[in-house]
């Protein structure tokens, strides 16, 4: 995630003009429900709590993910993203103390994105590369807005939904970085973490409700829709000015452009 908007990153309480309700998942905050108004009706300040239903069509395949209760779907996320970041350290102080490299080259060949590893018929990476950090900050920045922002959009879209753009955001994520690389760069640069499904989630809730208060460093209120916009500003610049260092700016747009192409989809229904 770009340093510009790392920072925290925190909502005002979702409201909605309708009776209150307590969701069924513990330590969830009070929302409200919306009869017989779907997440898409929210008002450009906020966004109602509906319990997740079915996607409308029989037998529908991931069915089964609206079972799963959100609170697991949430701190699974985190827990994964967290066990994977112990993994790289395990296998860099293995590298370090013990002069013994073949963890960490397991590690870049399971848990980066890259054309090689695709090469290679390693097409899990993809996915699992979007769950992988080996810096301390990397980590703590993305779960640090996840954490804030992940499980208000969850608690409105249903488990099923959530998992969908998470690792959907994931995956255009690292298809757009490894093309850029191949294509445009003509290197192969492998590359990692959550930012690209993260900034998923953020961009359907500012496309949602863009009016939304984000509080940058906990103190200035920031619009929804002038936080992503801003992201997606910034990473265009340092992208086009070949000034990311090691920040995978593409990235970071391709999750933004996930997070919008979600939105417009099921905003007209497409599934």
């Amino acid at each position: 995630m770009s340093s510009l908007f790392r920072p925290l990153l925190r909502s005002r309480p979702w409201q909605a003009s309708c009776r209150p309700y307590k969701p069924f998942f513990s330590g969830a905050q009070s929302f409200t429900v919306a009869r017989n108004r779907p997440f898409f009706s929210s008002s450009k300040q906020t966004l109602r709590y509906h319990p997740p239903q079915g996607s409308g069509r029989n037998n529908s395949f991931f069915d089964f993910l609206d079972r799963i209760p959100p609170n697991a779907v949430f701190y699974g996320i985190i827990g994964i993203n967290g066990a994977v970041f112990f993994l790289w350290q395990a296998a860099g102080g293995r590298a370090r103390m013990e002069k013994d490299n073949s963890a960490l080259v397991w590690m870049y060949q399971n848990f980066t994105n890259s054309i090689t590893n695709l090469r290679n018929g390693r097409i899990w990476t993809i996915i699992t590369s979007t769950f992988s950090h080996q810096d301390i900050g990397h980590i703590f920045f993305n779960m640090f807005t996840f954490y804030f922002m992940g499980q208000h959009l969850l608690n409105s879209i249903g488990s099923r939904q959530f998992i969908l753009l998470y690792l959907g955001g994931g995956i255009i994520t690292s298809l757009t970085s490894m093309a850029y690389s191949h294509f445009v760069k003509h290197r192969d640069r492998p590359a990692h973490g959550a930012s690209g499904a993260v900034y998923s989630v953020l961009a359907v809730i500012a496309c949602a409700a863009p009016r939304m208060t984000f509080q940058l460093y906990g103190i200035i209120p920031i619009p929804a829709w002038l936080v992503v916009s801003g992201v997606f500003a910034y990473d265009s610049y340092t992208t086009i000015k070949d000034t990311s260092g090691t920040t995978d700016s593409v990235g970071h747009i391709g999750g933004l452009l996930a997070g919008v192409g979600y939105y417009i989809a099921r905003r007209y229904r497409v599934f």
